[in-house]
């Protein structure tokens, strides 16, 4: 189910949970958000019903998987830490205790807690995040919950403009202005007032725009908007404008919206067909939030804005980094083909069908599989070894090179030490080096933007642009001593190992922000949890 069930305080969602306690839910696991990528960022919970457990006990267990084996981005790109299997037992043994009547009372889960039914309906709340039951838990929120709007203006009218001279200039913000999960945006053109039509949408200085149609709403398409043209700005008509009241800061608002108890709940109460499904106007209205004094707020606010400043520093960074090799005027230049022991272009079309890509077997590597330098084996397609020992000459080694020939062409990628004996697939090009060249030396040079230029200037082909070997080939690349190339290989590697620390950084502090929002939700207590 969306994280929205969960806790959403209308009184449909607590009629439901209270059923689901009273008669049917024997435990509840919480998972992250990202489970479902790339197709789906919502964060989901599991809800286990047995009406026959339910009413032999008088508890309902909680559990809470934070990670499954893979990372969160969009890639899913395999890590080593994974919750499922230790989530799984103790699951299992809390159910078998159910089933033969032992008593639950011993049992003390690592990746969860039992909590009595008693407890749950305290309040009438029903609520299901099990975090809010630990005993350094909140267990309410920290702050008096408030509907946005009874503390925002949803869409101003524009009456207010009608003294303004029909010449006067404004900002006018398109959607693709609006960063995605950036506060900060900047409005890229200006009208004036009488090119605008009536179906625009109005706002101010200090105003929240809120995307409310997907996928841009699910992208996090929102800011608070600034640096407006005589503070006057205009935009689509798929935006929501939340204009805060005295009593609450913009940024507070904005934060609030891009929670993800505001985001889960309204992907599911999202109204429309097709790509065009919005939140309804009444979910923003009726949305209650935590609203602490204005001196907190600004306190809050400071703080995670701080966090945000290294978030985005080190995104710059991330952004930015791109290995560059100064080329001495004494190297000798070489074609690529003339230091190449090979260069294998995949299996054809007509070699490699559809029907022969299996669910378990030899990995085949496919230009879409290439990214950021690297060979990813999230999503990777595979074949029977039987297949494989058919297209036994398209078997890449390691230190091969793997660069895309069309569709992603001139993605480039060293093969890994655990990927020898993969294959090339139909989209890619293997390029096996002689011992004179050091093969991180040649990636470095054939990821260049130089050669990428070079080959984009020179690939055949009108609807959809192609290398072939003869492109490859003729690739120029410098060709200093081996010695030479491996100490420049060893510096861009220490610049890289510098700069991927930088992922690290991104994901601390948006922990850090995570984890001071959810403070004032109410769902984990300081003490809880460092910062």
């Amino acid at each position: 189910v969306p994280e929205g069930i969960i806790f959403q305080s209308q009184t449909a969602y607590k009629q439901l949970r209270k059923m689901l306690v009273e008669e049917y839910l024997v435990a509840v696991v919480s998972l992250p958000a990202g489970v479902f990528n790339p197709y789906s960022g919502v964060k989901t919970s599991i809800l286990i019903l047995d009406k026959s457990l339910a009413r032999k006990t008088n508890t309902i267990a909680f559990f809470k998987v934070e990670n499954d084996g893979f990372g969160l981005g969009a890639q899913r790109r395999e890590i080593d830490k994974n919750d499922l299997p230790q989530v799984r037992a103790e699951i299992g043994e809390y159910l078998r205790r159910l089933h033969t009547g032992e008593s639950v009372e011993g049992l003390r889960p690592t990746l969860g807690l039992i909590v009595q039914k008693e407890k749950i309906a305290a309040n009438g709340e029903y609520n299901l995040s099990g975090e809010r039951y630990r005993e350094n838990g909140v267990g309410s929120h920290a702050f008096p919950l408030v509907r946005l709007g009874n503390i925002c203006t949803i869409n101003p009218r524009k009456s207010q403009l009608a003294d303004l001279a029909p010449d006067t200039r404004i900002s006018f913000v398109p959607m693709a202005d609006l960063n995605e999960h950036r506060m900060a945006f900047q409005p890229s053109e200006e009208k004036q007032l009488s090119e605008v039509s009536a179906s625009y949408t109005y706002f101010e200085d200090n105003d929240v725009l809120l995307a409310k149609v997907t996928p841009c709403f699910e992208n996090g398409k929102a800011g608070v908007a600034r640096g407006l043209l005589n503070g006057i700005g205009f935009g689509s008509s798929e935006f929501y404008v939340l204009r805060p009241g005295e009593q609450v800061l913009p940024e507070w608002i904005y934060f609030c919206v891009m929670h993800p108890l505001f985001r889960d709940a309204a992907i599911a109460q999202m109204t429309g067909t097709g790509g065009l499904q919005r939140i309804p106007r009444s979910y923003v209205e009726d949305f209650q939030i935590p609203l602490p004094p204005l001196e907190v707020q600004r306190e809050i606010v400071a703080e995670i804005e701080g966090y945000q400043r290294v978030i985005d520093g080190a995104r710059a960074v991330l952004d930015n980094y791109r290995p560059h090799i100064p080329i001495h005027p004494d190297w000798p230049m070489t074609e690529l083909g003339e230091v190449c022991e090979a260069i294998v272009t995949g299996p054809f079309g007509t070699s490699l069908h559809r029907s022969d890509y299996v669910a378990h077997g030899i990995p085949v590597i496919n230009p879409q599989d290439i990214v950021d330098g690297a060979i990813s084996k999230d999503g990777v397609k595979m074949v029977s070894c039987d297949t494989r020992d058919r297209l036994k000459e398209f078997t890449v080694r390691e230190n091969d090179i793997v660069i895309g020939r069309r569709g992603e062409m001139g993605r480039c990628a060293v093969v890994a030490a655990e990927m020898n004996g993969w294959l090339c697939g139909t989209g890619c090009f293997v390029i096996r080096l002689k011992a004179e060249c050091n093969v991180r030396f040649t990636f470095f040079q054939i990821g260049s933007p130089k050669v990428r230029a070079y080959l984009e200037e020179h690939a055949i082909g009108v609807t959809m642009k192609n290398l072939n070997q003869g492109i490859l080939s003729s690739i120029q690349i410098p060709l200093p001593p081996l010695a030479t190339q491996q100490a420049i290989v060893a510096e861009i590697e220490t610049e890289q190992a510098l700069v991927a620390a930088n992922r690290q950084l991104i994901a601390r502090f948006e922990k850090k922000i995570q984890v001071t929002l959810a403070c004032i939700w109410g769902e984990q207590g300081r003490s809880g949890e460092s910062k």
